[in-house]
């Protein structure tokens, strides 16, 4: 009976998650058909002085992000919601920052996931290693235990984590990021023109609904 019971509260917590992401949705969906004319560049979003290159494969919307920062763990299941619901046309894809020797330490980290084709399964394990289970990533053999955790060889991870392409991908990430001109984390970059940023967008989820203003913008 105990147990039915734990099992009936988890399935009303997850319906009522549910519920609240849907119901989130179509307010902001309803505010961009608002509110969306009334967004100006230099107010709720930045034109960059300099566009950074994308894919050209459709609207590229990009996450510059740390695994660091408690508002991008907080911000990262409405993010992914979001993300599940883009359309085609629309390429999403993540820039570690890299501010300091903690932040190089984890986006190191982040494209050596991405690297071996398991950052789809771990993205979510190391922003709750880091938050929820209070681990400390700078500490190799934390790290090693995560990926054991895991059912990731340790020694293939080491591998990769000092590999040139890792190496690469973080000097590219650098420069992406001085283009940013971001001074917080967590941002959005729309088709390398345009960032949002939490602070003039009003919240994290005000955000998104000026990304999907852009993206119509962006549109051919």
């Amino acid at each position: 009976m105990v147990f039915s019971a734990l099992d009936k509260g988890k399935d009303m917590v997850a319906k009522i998650v549910k519920q609240g992401i849907a119901l989130w949705f179509t307010l902001i969906m309803g505010m961009e058909l608002t509110y969306g004319a009334q967004y100006e560049a230099g107010v709720h979003y930045f034109e960059l002085p300099t566009p950074v290159a994308v894919s050209g494969d459709g609207v590229e919307v990009t996450e510059y992000f740390s695994y660091m920062c408690g508002h991008c763990y907080q911000f990262e299941p409405v993010l992914a919601a979001w993300v599940e619901r883009l359309p085609e046309d629309v390429v999403f894809d993540r820039t570690p920052a890299i501010w300091n020797k903690p932040y190089q330490q984890m986006a190191q980290v982040y494209y050596t996931l991405k690297a071996m084709n398991v950052l789809d399964k771990m993205h979510l394990e190391v922003f709750n290693a880091i938050h929820l289970k209070r681990m400390n990533l700078q500490d190799p053999s934390k790290i090693a235990d995560l990926l054991a955790d895991n059912g990731i060889d340790g020694v293939a991870f080491g591998k990769v984590f000092a590999s040139f392409g890792v190496r690469a991908s973080l000097q590219q990430a650098e420069a992406r990021g001085r283009a940013y001109q971001a001074t917080g984390v967590p941002s959005l970059i729309v088709n390398g023109k345009y960032r949002i940023d939490a602070g003039a967008a009003g919240s994290t989820q005000a955000m998104l609904a000026i990304a999907d203003y852009l993206i119509e913008l962006e549109r051919p």
